[in-house]
This record gives C-alpha cells, sequence and structure tokens, in this order.
C-alpha cells in the first residue's frame, strides 16, 4: 500500500513539474515574439526589458563579451541605424523551460555605415540567416549567443571583388 501511494504521488508531482515546465517553454515563447517585434519596431528600450542588467551578449560580429542592458542598446541602436530597413523574419523556434533558439532570416540595405567601412558597401543590400541563443532566469534573458555565415555577408557586400 505504502508502494502505490509513493508512485501516485510520484506520478502527481511528475506531472505538476511537467505543467511548469509546459507554461515556461510557453511564456518563453511569448519572450521570443516580444523580442522579434522589438527587433522588427528598432525599438532599443523593449529589447532592454526582455534582459536582465547583467546579460552577456556574444556575437561574430563584435569583439569579446558584451554585458548589461546599456550595451545591448548600443549594440541595437548601431544595427537599426547602419541599415534604417533592417528586418527580421522568423522560421524556426524551439523553446524550453529556461531557453530559447530562434533561427531567422534578416535583411536590410546598408545605408548609414560606420566609420570604418569601406565605401563600396555603402547601399548594397544583404540578406543573413541567424540562429540566436538565449538563456533565461526568472524570465529575463541573461545570455544570448548568435551566430551567422559571415562570409556570405561579406560577399553580399562586395568584399571579395574589392580584394
Amino acid at each position: 500500500m505504502r508502494t502505490l501511494i509513493f508512485l501516485l504521488a510520484f506520478a502527481q508531482l511528475t506531472m505538476l513539474l511537467s505543467a511548469c515546465r509546459s507554461d515556461l517553454s510557453e511564456t518563453n515563447r511569448k519572450t521570443a515574439m516580444r523580442w522579434l517585434d522589438a527587433m522588427n519596431h528598432h525599438d532599443t528600450a523593449a529589447l532592454g526589458l526582455l534582459y536582465a542588467d547583467s546579460a552577456r551578449l556574444e556575437s561574430p560580429n563584435w569583439d569579446g563579451v558584451k554585458t548589461g542592458t546599456r550595451e545591448l542598446k548600443t549594440i541595437f541602436s548601431r544595427y537599426f541605424s547602419s541599415t534604417p530597413d533592417l528586418h527580421q523574419e522568423m522560421t524556426h523556434l524551439i523553446t524550453t523551460d529556461s531557453a530559447i533558439v530562434l533561427e531567422y532570416r534578416s535583411w536590410g540595405r546598408l545605408l548609414n555605415p560606420e566609420n570604418n567601412t569601406p565605401a563600396y558597401m555603402r547601399g548594397k543590400a544583404y540578406t543573413l540567416y541567424n540562429c540566436t541563443r538565449m538563456t533565461l532566469v526568472d524570465g529575463k534573458i541573461q545570455a544570448q549567443k548568435t551566430y551567422f555565415d559571415q562570409v556570405s555577408f561579406l560577399r553580399q557586400m562586395g568584399f571579395f571583388e574589392e580584394r
């Protein structure tokens, strides 16, 4: 009898934990959709609200790890300024109770390149396929790593023709 009671209690606890994980996964799916919406509206304030104050961001697009919402806003402001028509479209989304993996296509035209950008890149259109992995704790993005094909970007910018 004790074994049966234990098994029933264990089954109930397992179902309860599964429901909590499912709820967190759905919450994280909504966070991913808010992230994509803020990206498409070039809204750095809305993006900042999704991240923990000490969030760590990594990308092949810059050197080292960037930390905190202040640096996050600076990074995304640069993207939105250099490519004012930058847009993202989700192609695949996976969420768990503690993570988001978002695959998306981004495109735009490099109209306002930053200072050390070669002149031949100005005005060039590009399309990138990206993958961003986010780790979440208490509903906030704690860490983010973004991957994309830098060679594809350079090819679209005419880099190899200029060499």
